[in-house]
């Protein structure tokens, strides 16, 4: 009754044939898969992709960057810098006479050949602009075409953005559907750490794979040249830190103050903080918040575990603490 089962059991020839995952971009882009990468709006995608496109390019492929989210400023420069990188940059609306549906009809047909386009990577930017994410049959058939072209060897790469609101955790959500999430082989998100040089920090967080990934961190400088960071900078962890830091920052100044006049016993900090109006507790709380305890084996500068190191703590006469400024 069940001898058909054999039947669709791969033999270890055919299991040999199965080639192994290429990496066109290590821990981000896998060689004939369709990978959303996703980030709030100025994350930085679009500047990452596009000097990736400009890496791809140098490995010998042939990559076209679909731009549908650009303002006519923006068009002269990006067009130059593509050519420069040697990728196409397709502007279908400002084209005259084309739009996204153009793009869409001539994939349509190449999808219908018999050709293999294995050296071929296509980038959408952004997905929003190309659909209405929101619904799941305009989803499915965008879909559709971009399975039929990744099984022809094609590389789909579709930037979009998430929700402005985050999770309970504190970790971004993709702007779209349950649906358009199982069409995709990765999800990967972008966080952004901005720095005050309007330079930015991004590193990748792998959400939905299919393979091993690891996270990789870009930098972007002020100038918007884009390099790969060797070490992998926790930018999720960066933000909090820096929201907590601002949350905290009127009283961190009052404690900063009081320790600049000299006043560094907790004693005398509570009581300078308290003409600014800040109560005994709130004081004690941010003191432990941002001190280092220097003068116990265990700590160090180096393994606190508080959010930021502001302060260090020793101990003075009678049994009272010192503070002072790292």
């Amino acid at each position: 009754m069940l001898d058909w089962i054999e039947d669709f059991k791969l033999s270890d020839e055919e299991l040999e044939a199965i080639s192994e995952p290429e990496w066109i971009i290590p821990n981000l882009i896998i060689s004939g898969h369709i990978v959303m990468i996703t980030a709030e709006p100025n994350g930085g995608k679009t500047t990452i992709m596009f000097h990736l496109a400009g890496e791809m390019v140098r490995q010998g492929y042939n990559v076209n960057y679909v731009n549908a989210d650009i303002s006519g400023g923006d068009a002269k420069p990006l067009a130059k810098q593509s050519n420069e990188l040697g990728f196409s940059l397709l502007l279908p609306d400002m084209k005259e006479g084309k739009n996204m549906d153009s793009v869409l009809y001539e994939l349509i047909e190449i999808s219908k050949s018999q050709d293999r386009f294995d050296d071929v990577v296509f980038i959408f930017d952004t997905l929003k602009k190309m659909l209405n994410v929101i619904s799941k049959s305009a989803a499915k058939r965008f879909f559709d075409l971009f399975r039929a072209l990744s099984a022809k060897g094609m590389t789909i790469v579709l930037l979009a953005h998430t929700n402005k609101y985050k999770d309970q955790e504190g970790n971004p959500i993709y702007e779209g559907t349950g649906d358009l999430r199982a069409d995709i082989d990765e999800l990967i998100y972008l966080i952004p750490q901005r720095h005050e040089d309007k330079s930015m920090t991004v590193t990748t967080k792998p959400d939905k794979v299919r393979g091993a990934f690891d996270p990789i961190t870009f930098k972007i400088s002020p100038e918007r040249v884009v390099t790969q960071s060797d070490d992998v900078v926790n930018t999720k962890l960066a933000n909090e830190i820096a929201e907590q830091l601002r949350q905290d920052q009127a009283v961190i100044d009052s404690i900063n103050k009081a320790i600049s006049a000299d006043l560094v016993t907790q004693k005398d900090i509570i009581g300078y903080c308290s003409n600014d109006g800040y109560g005994q507790r709130t004081v004690k709380k941010i003191l432990i918040k941002y001190t280092v305890i220097t003068d116990q084996p265990e700590d160090s500068i180096a393994n606190s575990r508080v959010i930021s190191q502001l302060w260090k703590k020793s101990k003075g006469d009678k049994n009272s603490h010192i503070f002072s400024f790292i």
